[in-house]
């Protein structure tokens, strides 16, 4: 049994339900899926919305499945193993969702959540800044009180979804003498007065994540779109970093998953010198190096996981599991492309856009580099008690 399933088996029959939905959806909708474009995107979107993946971890009474973070994880984790972009996707979308169902904001809850759930309305987080990314606290994106509601100014980039979605979680400093404590959360439209969205970013490595950029003049909020106030806004942020880490690694393990299959099957039927090239020892031992790390780079993202369902601090175990898949998936699958020959890089192989894929991962939610700094901030936490 692999540890996926091993991982499955503990998880309730209706839980288990969700993946293989996904599992069936990826496999039906993805391998050939074309997200060239929003109107695509957002086809697609709506299909798994239909399926019910953007409803994981929405209560039950609001449409939604109450399942853990852990089958979110695996639901990403098996629609990247065909489509790592539209998989990162799906889950920004289900984030925003979930984070209005569970928010004290009831009027916000019943006009969005339905049609959120239904794909008719497409949401994305909005942290990133032009000059600022994994400094949170350096955002520049202001939100000043005004008549029972809050106007906001700045500007966002690398956002995921941003290109499509008509619903934004933008965090903003309410004070910026408070530093963490000034930081809102709060719900935008696409087309609120002072809303300005930039054309889709064309970058290697963003296919089917809808990545872009808008900027906000003099914006105008209500205050009941006020997700969270200034203080609680800088939390939230961060548990949802810390979780966005953990199914990043899941997102990187199916890729490797993926690729590591792809290369044992060609391998095999692949003959050189009268047998297949999988039977020679320098080739094999290669695939075992990626199965390794396969193998590691699951364990952590899985563990993560359970930490997080578990209510605990994931900040260490999150750092660890991105950082472990940041370091090993670009050569893992490269190494797998080697198996592959010549064909490896072809389009039919479909381990081009995985690699580049890869890169992409090790900037989304923080560089390897910003995970080692997370990883000794523990470190010392640990040693110094």
């Amino acid at each position: 049994m692999q540890t996926c399933e091993r991982f499955d088996a503990a998880l309730t029959s209706s839980e288990q339900t969700l993946i293989i939905k996904a599992r069936k959806f990826a496999a039906q909708q993805l391998p050939e899926a074309t997200v060239a474009n929003s109107g695509e995107h957002r086809q697609l979107l709506s299909r798994a919305c239909h399926e019910g993946l953007a409803g994981i971890e929405v209560p039950v009474q609001m449409g939604g499945a109450s399942a853990s973070f852990s089958t979110r994880m695996r639901v990403c984790e098996e629609l990247a193993r065909h489509h790592a972009g539209f998989a990162f996707s799906l889950v920004n979308h289900h984030n925003i969702v979930s984070r209005v169902a569970h928010s004290g904001q009831p009027a916000l809850r019943d006009s969005l959540v339905p049609l959120m759930l239904a794909g008719e309305r497409i949401g994305c987080t909005a942290m990133t800044e032009p000059q600022s990314g994994s400094d949170f606290t350096a955002m520049q994106t202001t939100a000043v009180p005004h008549d029972n509601g809050w106007l906001l100014n700045g500007a966002k980039a690398w956002i995921t979804n941003a290109s499509l979605a008509d619903v934004f979680l933008v965090y903003a400093q309410t004070d910026v003498t408070a530093g963490a404590k000034g930081v809102g959360g709060f719900i935008v439209f696409a087309d609120d007065p002072g809303f300005k969205r930039e054309p889709a970013y064309t970058v290697a490595g963003t296919e089917g994540m809808g990545v872009g950029e808008f900027c906000l003049t003099d914006c105008f909020i209500p205050e009941e779109r006020l997700l969270y106030p200034p203080g609680d806004g800088f939390y939230a942020a961060m548990r949802g970093v810390n979780q966005a880490r953990v199914h990043v690694a899941a997102i990187n393990a199916a890729m490797l998953d993926t690729a590591l299959s792809t290369a044992c099957g060609y391998s095999e039927s692949r003959q050189a010198f009268g047998k297949p090239v999988m039977a020679f020892q320098g080739l094999s031992w290669s695939l075992a190096g990626v199965a390794t790390h396969l193998e590691a780079m699951r364990l952590l993202a899985y563990a993560g996981a359970q930490v997080i369902d578990a209510g605990q601090d994931a900040q260490g175990i999150a750092a660890m599991a991105k950082k472990y898949a940041n370091d090993h998936t670009l050569q893992a699958i490269s190494t797998c492309m080697q198996a592959m020959g010549a064909h490896g890089l072809t389009p039919q192989a479909g381990l081009d856009r995985m690699l580049i894929w890869a890169k992409a991962f090790c900037y989304t939610d923080g560089t390897p580099e910003m995970m080692n700094e997370r990883i000794v901030r523990q470190l010392r936490k640990v040693h110094q008690s």
